[in-house]
């Protein structure tokens, strides 16, 4: 084999790597979930942040354009989204919500963190980049 041809099998497997590691919801938004499409929304992303909020909650307010400049940030690593507790109660019930907003972390599909409340920014990035090391 030569070495353009071990070359090319190297950018090949880095392609294919690059693809298995992907979220393909980590478009750079926060995309709004309804119960039956949060599992598929874990399951179908490496890394994921869910926001369960509730449109009359000030910290969720508060929460709201860190969340989607942090959706910005992490595009194409992360994926956010958020779901409304009071119209997907069967959710808020699944995770045991009792105050909004909520964050849980997956990776792989696997809980590996959560809080409730409001958070500085630079709180909620450095708590992303340690659940989701080199993932920025």
């Amino acid at each position: 084999m030569s070495s353009e041809d071990k070359e090319l099998e190297q950018i090949k497997a880095k392609i294919v790597s690059d693809i298995m590691n992907q979220s393909p919801n980590a478009s750079g938004e926060v995309t709004v979930l309804k119960s039956d499409e949060l599992q598929a929304f874990i399951d179908n992303n490496k890394n994921v942040i869910v926001d369960f909020y509730a449109t009359w909650c000030p910290p969720c307010k508060i929460m709201d354009p860190i969340t989607k400049d942090l959706a910005e940030i992490y595009k194409g690593k992360v994926a956010f989204g958020k779901i409304n507790t009071d119209q997907e109660r069967q959710a808020a019930i699944q995770y045991q919500i009792r105050y909004v907003p909520t964050f849980y972390l997956f990776k792989d599909g696997k809980v590996v963190g959560q809080f409730s409340g409001a958070r500085k920014k630079k709180d909620f990035q450095e708590l992303i980049d340690k659940q989701f090391k080199d993932e920025k």
